[in-house]
């Protein structure tokens, strides 16, 4: 096999193999780190209040299906820009009413209660990340 014939198989697999690990939104410890996303940005502030009080039980390898139905932050940045619209208003609904995390959830999980800061921060992000969107 030729030198040429080599790279030109070489260089399509290296090139998948790039684009599969920037699709990889879940980090060794299992916690929620968004990669950049031409639909939507996650702040830092945003994505630690996500990763501490959200991603447990929304995301793919989470035992609630009810809560994966509802939101897979893992996935949040490969939807569609509409469905990431939708996303957005849904958080800021589920927080502006006290929704999220569940009552009986935090019965047993009473650290995984958002503050009032951290909700503030999340309803914020939510709409003017969700408004963003929908002026582009």
């Amino acid at each position: 096999m030729s030198k040429k014939l080599t790279i030109l198989m070489i260089v399509p697999v290296a090139l998948m193999a790039l684009v599969i690990s920037g699709f990889s939104y879940q980090n060794q410890d299992n916690k929620f780190t968004a990669n950049p996303s031409d639909n939507l940005v996650i702040p830092d502030n945003v994505n630690e209040i996500l990763d501490n009080k959200c991603f447990g039980c929304h995301n793919v390898d989470a035992k609630s299906d009810k809560a994966k139905e509802k939101l897979l932050l893992d996935q949040l940045t490969t939807l569609s820009k509409a469905k990431i619209v939708a996303k957005l208003d849904d958080i800021h609904e589920v927080v502006e009413k006290g929704e999220m995390p569940p009552e009986k959830f935090l019965e047993k999980f009473p650290d995984k209660a958002l503050t009032d800061e951290e909700a503030t921060i999340l309803k914020n992000w939510a709409k003017s990340a969700s408004d963003e969107l929908m002026g582009e």
